[in-house]
C-alpha cells in the first residue's frame, strides 16, 4: 500500500474508532513514515549524547532491496509479516519454512502484532507504535502471497490486469497494461524479493489482476475488496486501542462511511500514490466522514517535518553534523517514532514470530 492508504485510510478509520483528533494525526503520520524512514544510523549532538535509529523501508532502488540478511531487519518486520500459513504436504523443510514466511492477510501473528500494542499503551511512544503495526498489519492484505526474503516463490512469471468496467475504459488501464509490458520480464526474474516482480500492482486500490509464479501457481487478486477489509480490520484494531480493550469482537464500519471508503479506493483512478493521496485528503477536508471535515497534513522532510521539528535540521547527508540537544528531543515524535520502529523489529523477530516456531531474523 501506499501513502493514500497509509496515511489518509489510517488517518479516517483511526477517527471513527474514537480516537481523538490529535492522536489519529499520529498514528496515521507513524503509519506513513514507516514507507519514508529510509536512513539509518547514529545521530551525534555537540554536548555528547548521541542516538542511533534503524531503518523501517528501503528506497526502491537501494541495492539492499536484494541484501538475504537485510530482508528479514527491513521487509519481514515491517512489510511482509510471515502468516504462517500451513505448507503443502510434502513439502521439502526449506521449502516448507518460506511457505510459512509467506504474508497472509489477517493472520493471527499480525492480530497478535497489532494487540500487544492494546496491551502497551503505557509506553512513551504507544500512539507511533500503533502507528507502525497498522502500517504493518494492512500490508498483509496488499502484501499476500508474497514473502519479505529473496525466494523463488517471488519469481513471476505471467502478469494479467483483468479490464475491469470500473477502470478499463480509463487512460490508467492503458497506463498500466504499457508499463507492465515493459518491465515486467527484468523485474519478475531478476529481483525475486516480495511483491517486485509485480510492479506496484499490489498497491492499487481500484485494480484487480493475477500472477502467475515461476512454478506455474497461479493467484488472482482483488484490490478493492482487500483493501476495504483491511480498512475494517485496522478499524476494529483502533477501536480496541481507544477503549484499551483487546476482547472487543470486531464489528463492520459505520454504513455510510464504508460507503465513501469503498468508492474512493474503487473511484480514485491513479497510478500515482500521492495523486490518491490529494483526492483522499480533499475527501477529508470537505466532510466526507462522520466525524467532520479535518484538514490532515503529511510532511515527510524539509520544514515541517518530525524530523526538523526534533532537530531544527533536516540536512540530505548527516555525516560529520553534531545536532544541538534540547530535552524536547527525548519526546519528539521523530524520535518516538524510531524507538517504535525499533520495539517493533525487536519484537516480531525476537519474540513473536518464535512464539509460532519461526526463526528468522
Amino acid at each position: 500500500m501506499q501513502i493514500d492508504f497509509h496515511h489518509a485510510v489510517t488517518y479516517v478509520v483511526a477517527r471513527l474508532a474514537g480516537l481523538a483528533d490529535a492522536d489519529a494525526r499520529t498514528v496515521a503520520h507513524a503509519a506513513q513514515y514507516v514507507d519514508d524512514a529510509t536512513t539509518d544510523g547514529p545521530l551525534t549532538f555537540v554536548t555528547g549524547e548521541r542516538y542511533v535509529r534503524v531503518t523501517s523501508a528501503h528506497k526502491t532502488l537501494d541495492w539492499l532491496n536484494t541484501d538475504r540478511a537485510d530482508n528479514r531487519l527491513v521487509w519481514v518486520p515491517f512489510h511482509f509479516l510471515p502468516g504462517n500459513a500451513a505448507p503443502p504436504p510434502g513439502s521439502p523443510p526449506a521449502d516448507a519454512f518460506l511457505r510459512r514466511m509467506m504474508c497472509q492477510p489477517d493472520s493471527d501473528i499480525a492480530r497478535a502484532m497489532v494487540l500487544d500494542c492494546v496491551r502497551r499503551r503505557d509506553l512513551p511512544y504507544a500512539l507511533h507504535r500503533l502507528g507502525v503495526a497498522l502500517h504493518t498489519y494492512v500490508d498483509t492484505w496488499a502484501r499476500q502471497q508474497f514473502v519479505g526474503v529473496v525466494c523463488e516463490l517471488n519469481r513471476i512469471r505471467r502478469i494479467d490486469i483483468q479490464p475491469d468496467p470500473a477502470y478499463a475504459a480509463s487512460p490508467v488501464f492503458r497506463q498500466l497494461t504499457s508499463g507492465t509490458a515493459r518491465v515486467e520480464e527484468f523485474l519478475a526474474g531478476h529481483v525475486p524479493v516480495g511483491h517486485a516482480g509485480v510492479l506496484t500492482l499490489p498497491d492499487l486500490p481500484f485494480l484487480k489482476w493475477s500472477f502467475v509464479r515461476r512454478n506455474g501457481e497461479a493467484v488472482h487478486r482483488d484490490n478493492p475488496t482487500d483493501f476495504l477489509r483491511a480498512a475494517e480490520g485496522a478499524y476494529n484494531m483502533a477501536r480496541r486501542y481507544a477503549a484499551a480493550d483487546g476482547g472487543l469482537g470486531d464489528e463492520p464500519l459505520p454504513a455510510a462511511d464504508r460507503a465513501v471508503i469503498d468508492r474512493l479506493l474503487r473511484q480514485t483512478l491513479f497510478v500515482d500514490g500521492e495523486d490518491r493521496h490529494r483526492a483522499w485528503l480533499d475527501a477529508i477536508r470537505a466532510g466526507a466522514f462522520s466525524f467532520g471535515p479535518a484538514d490532515v497534513t503529511y510532511v515527510d522532510q524539509g520544514a515541517g517535518s518530525w524530523k526538523m521539528v526534533a532537530l531544527g535540521a533536516d540536512p540530505d547527508d548527516e555525516e560529520g553534523i553534531a545536532f544541538k540537544f534540547s530535552d524536547a528531543f527525548l519526546a519528539s515524535d521523530w524520535k518516538r517514532f524510531h524507538d517504535a520502529v525499533q520495539h517493533q523489529r525487536l519484537f516480531i523477530l525476537h519474540d513473536l514470530l518464535p512464539r509460532a516456531g519461526l526463526c528468522a531474523s
